[in-house]
């Protein structure tokens, strides 16, 4: 929808309101470049601004995960990442590991962190009966993270298609996932029992 021109002549105030610190010869000469802008230009100026400002957004979206600043579906964590359920998810269980300290795009990933997603595959392999886990980097948003994408019968990749997950399901999942570990610490504190009982031997008599 094009500008008015009191859109027009509200943006280039806007614009001149900024400027008030520069010298006098160059702040006459920005107000008269202000003054030239079209109505189209300024429009294009809003549009730019506004990607800039989503795409600013968008980035620190895993920093905000990493720094338990916005609420998500935490799998497991360590000095190093942090494990979160995707709630677009390519197939269920599918997990984004995120490295506590951004790894800029270009960089290598350290080895703890690919050893921390190998670790974390076996156990979504495991727990929600997947054929295989596929392990793939991912660039986004100028920083590198991990896709953990369980594989139940077609193969799968971060390109492939998405569907938003309703909370339930996700909340199901990371009950399937705390159920094995239960299973696994109640196992582990049986076995200790048994191995602490003390063995009674028969009361010898004289």
């Amino acid at each position: 929808m094009p500008l008015t021109p009191e859109q027009v002549k509200e943006l280039k105030e806007q614009l001149k309101s900024q400027i008030t610190h520069l010298p006098i010869e160059k702040k006459a000469q920005a107000e008269a470049q202000i003054e030239a802008l079209s109505p189209e230009a300024l429009e294009l100026m809003i549009k730019q601004q506004q990607t800039k400002t989503l795409k600013a957004a968008e980035k620190s979206i895993f920093r905000l995960i990493a720094n338990k600043e916005v609420n998500s579906y935490i799998i497991k964590e360590n000095e190093k990442a942090i494990a979160v359920l995707d709630i677009n998810p390519i197939s269920r269980g599918h997990t984004l590991v995120i490295p506590k300290e951004p790894v800029i795009t270009g960089k290598p990933l350290p080895n703890s962190i690919f050893s921390f997603s190998q670790k974390l595959s076996k156990v979504l392999e495991k727990s929600l009966k997947a054929k295989t886990v596929e392990i793939q980097t991912e660039n986004k948003f100028g920083e590198t993270i991990i896709h953990l994408i369980p594989i139940y019968d077609l193969p799968l990749s971060i390109n492939s298609e998405r569907h938003p997950a309703k909370p339930e399901e996700l909340e199901k999942v990371l009950l399937e996932l705390s159920k094995k570990k239960v299973q696994s610490k109640s196992s582990l504190i049986k076995q200790q029992k048994k191995s602490s009982q003390v063995l009674k031997l028969p009361r010898r008599i004289p």
